[in-house]
């Protein structure tokens, strides 16, 4: 049910929240959500539980619902123990922890980047399902002395669902907590996050398999009768276990490749220009030294704009020596100028967090090395 710095360092702060999200609150400086379909869920699992309350205990008459809703929250709660078990231990490694999304299928812990060890990899894993482990057998001691009355129930079936839901968390295969668990220990075997990713992701890969045909085996096995309830919950968490693991294993393919990508290679020549330039002159420039960007520099030789590729080529030819650089350049952004020794997570990072078409590189003394463009990083992506 998850995902994920100094335990003295604040979090980084996280973006606004997408609509139909409400913001609890902070703890520890980690932002806490809930989409808005939390509630309608909620009625839904009240409703269901109301009614097996009322079955037993007849006399509460319409106080059962008020009961099952209560059991609903703080079965929330323990989800939200859940997470917070994860991001805490996240942050006693120091790794960063935006944000935790509280709800019933889509719960998750926002951590920032990759954890730096196998260690760091399984404690943040496998905090989580203990801790539910721990609120589940609690639940169900506390229970015991109070009898056959609601509170016996509530605590009982509060202890049920949380021992499913560490028991579940723990099944090695991703996305599930257990599937990083089994990352953890095959990266610290093989001395490889990569394969270890891979193998967990295929394993998720077979759990969902394994959970889509379980309705049919359990008639085959045990000559129990499905229903058309048991395919659609099949269906839907091996469709949840299929597209989680598939995403992580093209993840672990797409880093894979990071490392061979470097800007020295990637990036255009460039010219330079002054903003009045026309565009014939810049583009007959450009081929007679073979480059494949300009740049315009403004009157101390300072670099201020790229000319824009797809700007020139919507200038017909007979009114290019009438329009000048100036006129299809865009100015050049603090976040829009990279070096030149930048390889693949800074290259990510920098079209993540500042897009654009095109970039200016610089070399280490902070002159001009050419311009990187978005579309040539895509293409390196592609063909490796």
């Amino acid at each position: 049910m998850a995902d994920s710095r100094d335990p003295e360092t604040p979090a980084p702060p996280a973006g606004p929240p997408p609509p139909g999200t409400w913001v609890l609150g902070r703890v520890r400086g980690i932002r806490l959500t809930m989409r808005f379909t939390w509630l309608p869920v909620a009625m839904l699992l009240a409703l269901g539980f109301a009614t097996i309350i009322g079955q037993q205990f007849p006399e509460l008459g319409g106080w059962r619902y008020a009961a099952a809703f209560a059991f609903v929250v703080a079965f929330t709660v323990s989800i939200l123990i859940h997470e917070l078990a994860h991001a805490l231990m996240a942050l006693r490694f120091g790794i960063g922890v935006s944000e935790i999304n509280l709800g019933f299928f889509a719960a998750g812990t926002h951590i920032e980047g990759e954890r730096k060890s196998p260690l760091e990899e399984f404690a943040v894993s496998v905090v989580g399902p203990i801790a539910s482990l721990v609120v589940g057998g609690l639940a169900y001691l506390a229970s015991r002395p109070i009898g056959e009355g609601v509170g016996y129930v509530a605590l009982l079936e509060l202890g049920v669902a949380n021992l499913i839901v560490g028991v579940t968390n723990l099944l090695p295969g991703l996305p599930l907590d257990g599937g990083w668990v089994l990352r953890a220990i095959v990266w610290k075997l093989t001395g490889n996050m990569h394969t270890g990713t891979v193998v967990a992701a295929w394993a998720g890969r077979l759990l969902a398999i394994l959970v889509l045909a379980l309705p049919v085996l359990a008639e085959q096995l045990w000559n129990w009768q499905a229903s058309i309830i048991d395919f659609v919950i099949a269906l839907l968490v091996g469709f949840f276990l299929w597209s989680g693991s598939t995403a992580s294993l093209m993840q672990a393919q797409l880093r894979r490749k990071l490392p061979a990508l470097q800007v020295r290679t990637l990036a255009r020549r460039a010219i330079a220009v002054h903003s009045g330039t026309p565009i014939s002159e810049a583009v007959r420039m450009a081929g007679s030294a073979q480059a494949g960007a300009v740049v315009v520099i403004d009157g101390d030789g300072k670099p201020h704009a790229l000319v824009s590729e797809s700007a020139v080529a919507a200038v017909a030819p007979n009114q290019r020596p009438w329009t000048t650089v100036s006129e299809v350049s865009t100015r050049i952004g603090a976040g829009h100028i990279i070096g030149v020794n930048d390889t693949g997570e800074e290259i990510l990072s920098t079209l993540r967090e500042h897009p654009a078409s095109e970039y200016l590189v610089l070399d280490p003394a902070g002159g001009v090395y050419g311009v990187l463009a978005t579309a040539d990083v895509e293409r390196a992506f592609r063909g490796r």
